[in-house]
């Protein structure tokens, strides 16, 4: 079994490409169809978390890199949850055994960590990053990072249409664009195997 991840900027389209590529393989399952099939509830993925090695380590990294970013108390407690959910679910498919060579997409998985750190604000990202860092250096990785981009100003005017939560005007979305960039080009330096694709479409 193989385990890819998709990862991008907010507003890049990785939902369409994921939905695409899930229609064109024949052998590729989402993450969550599968934890939908086998009912898997986040506190499994919470006790997954907990049972991998380095956890405690794992957990005050989370915590540093919570006290470092420049969000509300929901949303960092929203970054807490999901990033113990993102390791206990990479944890919990790395030991499923399929008889066929399935392939599992990861909507949004480990390497979208890097994402999940970017506001719209002033925050240390240098700090953040270095935490980041060591705390990919300590997790399982999946096999492959696709990453999905597109052209800052489509980007722009995408999240501009939708919305996001956490930015509330233009100079935020354009600074949180400009921070996603800059992340997305990290990944390809601590992850085996990266492809890009580039979204074009408006």
């Amino acid at each position: 079994m193989k385990i890819i991840e998709i990862t991008g900027v907010a507003g890049v389209g990785k939902s369409y490409i994921l939905n695409k590529l899930l229609e064109k393989k024949k052998y590729t399952i989402s993450d969550m169809e599968i934890i939908n099939k086998y009912h898997i509830l986040d506190i499994y993925l919470v006790y997954l978390f907990f049972r991998t090695k380095n956890s405690l380590k794992l957990f005050r990294i989370i915590l540093n890199i919570t006290k470092e970013l420049n969000m509300s108390l929901l949303d960092k407690i929203n970054f807490i949850r999901n990033t113990i959910k993102k390791v206990g679910k990479q944890s919990y498919l790395s030991n499923i055994n399929f008889v066929d060579n399935r392939v599992v997409l990861v909507d949004e998985g480990i390497s979208h960590i890097y994402q999940n750190i970017v506001t719209g604000k002033t925050q240390n990202n240098l700090k953040i990053l270095i935490l980041i860092n060591e705390f990919i250096s300590l997790v399982k990785l999946p096999d492959e990072v696709i990453v999905i981009d597109a052209p800052t100003p489509i980007i722009i005017n995408r999240l501009k249409e939708r919305g996001h939560k956490r930015l509330s005007s233009y100079k935020d979305i354009e600074l949180f664009v400009e921070n996603s960039k800059r992340n997305i080009s990290i990944i390809g330096k601590k992850f085996p195997k990266i492809k890009t694709f580039i979204n074009k479409e408006q």
